[in-house]
């Protein structure tokens, strides 16, 4: 019966031991960093980036599985059901006329590029408009896009895609 408090006892000081702090204590006064919080205009320009490519991501899931709803039009009913973007997206799109000439007015080619992803974003606070630049790959070739947003009820949607002129 001693020889198993005897166990217990080494069991408790081996765990507390390896319990404590091993790490040399500082030798100055420790450094406080104090960093500042994202200005108002670099937040926004965060939002462009993200509403852009959850955009994609939105339109990019809803061509690869289409709803119900979509059978027949699928292109124009993932263009026009996308939470990320404003009511007149649609007609600018028509606008643009990207695809009069045969190409998806979302990608701004005939085919999904392989990769895409925004690689600048903007916005004006005087006007509650942000640009983004989104590259596209497409194999050995990248396509850039200028993607035109507006902040609009507290909500960054996406307005208007410009394509590249061929």
């Amino acid at each position: 019966m001693n020889e198993s408090r005897l166990s217990y006892l080494v069991a408790v000081v081996l765990l507390l031991a390896g319990c404590t702090n091993s790490k040399p204590e500082p030798t100055s006064s420790p450094v406080v960093s104090i960093t500042s919080s994202p200005s108002a205009s670099e937040d926004m320009q965060t939002k462009v980036s993200s509403t852009t490519t959850a955009f994609y991501d939105e339109y990019s899931n809803c061509m690869t599985n289409p709803p119900k709803e979509a059978q027949g039009q699928v292109g124009n009913y993932c263009a026009d059901h996308n939470p990320n973007a404003t009511a007149a997206l649609p007609a600018n799109l028509v606008a643009g006329g990207v695809a009069q000439a045969g190409a998806d007015p979302i990608v701004c080619a005939q085919s999904f590029p392989i990769s895409y992803s925004v690689t600048s974003s903007e916005f004006d606070s005087a006007t509650n408009t942000g640009v983004a630049s989104l590259t596209e790959k497409f194999g050995a070739s990248d396509v850039v896009i200028t993607v035109e947003l507006r902040y609009k009820s507290n909500k960054m949607l996406v307005d208007n895609i410009v394509c590249p002129k061929p």
